[in-house]
Formats: structure tokens, C-alpha cells, sequence
């Protein structure tokens, strides 16, 4: 059995999600389950009310198994603030934020950066956020931001473009 599963006690059955999608795309099929439970009342974990189990397995197109994982959450959420798809989307959206940063970790190098005082390392991060929105809308598939990066580093005219700028004229 699962750590949460013999925290929570009998409240989760495994065998039952309460609520699961599966999906099929970047060239693999995704099936989420999410279980939840209330958080016992002897936990002493401040504002804690619902655990939250979520499982993905993915299979290759022809629905062999590659992986699971499993990922184990608590939330202030009541179960009547949010039903266990609500759950399962704002799960995903966490994800998607930590994707951002994982692409100015790695594209951009943030970690190292030595600014560190002021506003200047919010400002930067901001400039970041918006070279990877640019990127992301003017591609019109998925994008190596990496890649992108450096092709419109190359031509300075179509980085100008994409931000609505005329090039300068030469005289």
C-alpha cells in the first residue's frame, strides 16, 4: 500500500480513482487518476484538509506501458471547494509554471546569474518570461526555446518584428 493510502487510512480505495482522464498526444498516451481524502483532524499540519494522490502512466501509441508516477499532495481545499478534476487541473497548471522555469534555468542560465539586489533580478525575469511568450506565440508548433533564441539573436530584424518595431533604416 502507498504511504498516503496508510496515512489516510481505508478513506482511499485505490481500485476506484475518483475521477481520471486519458489523453493522447506528443507521441504517447497519458491517463491521470486522482483520489483524495480528508485530512484526519489528528494531523498536525496547520490548514491541511484533503490529501491528494495523482497518478500518470504513460504508454506508447500502440498502449504499452512506459512509466507511473506517483505524486502525493495536501491542500487548505475543502472537498466542496473543489471536486478531484478541479484538483487534477490545478495540479497541471502547477506543472506548466514549472516548466517556465525550467526553461529560464536551462535556455537562460537564471541560477547563475549574479544579480541579485533590487528590482533588477525581478526585471530580468519579467524580460525572460516575455522572450519565451514571444517565442512560444509566434512559433506555430512547439519550439526549441533554446534554438529560437539563438536564431533571432542572429536576425535582429525579425526580433523586431515579432515585437510590433520598425528596423532602423540604414542611411
Amino acid at each position: 500500500m502507498h504511504n498516503a493510502a496508510v496515512i489516510v487510512g481505508d478513506e482511499i480505495d485505490r481500485d476506484h480513482p475518483e475521477y481520471e482522464t486519458c489523453t493522447r498526444g506528443h507521441g504517447r498516451i497519458d491517463r491521470h487518476r486522482v483520489w483524495s481524502a480528508p485530512v484526519p483532524a489528528s494531523t498536525e499540519f496547520p490548514h491541511a484538509n484533503l490529501y491528494i494522490i495523482v497518478e500518470r502512466e504513460s504508454s506508447t501509441l500502440n498502449d504499452v506501458r512506459t512509466s507511473i508516477e506517483t505524486r502525493y499532495y495536501v491542500t487548505d481545499l475543502t472537498a466542496d471547494d473543489a471536486d478531484p478534476e478541479h484538483l487534477l487541473r490545478l495540479v497541471r497548471d502547477h506543472w506548466s509554471i514549472e516548466s517556465l522555469h525550467w526553461v529560464r534555468d536551462n535556455t537562460f542560465d537564471e541560477d547563475r546569474s549574479q544579480v541579485r539586489t533590487g528590482t533588477l533580478p525581478r526585471i530580468l525575469a519579467t524580460l525572460r518570461n516575455l522572450a519565451i511568450g514571444i517565442i512560444r506565440y509566434a512559433a506555430p508548433l512547439r519550439v526549441n526555446i533554446a534554438a529560437a533564441t539563438r536564431q533571432l539573436a542572429r536576425q535582429p530584424d525579425i526580433t523586431l518584428d515579432l515585437l510590433g518595431i520598425p528596423p532602423l533604416l540604414c542611411k
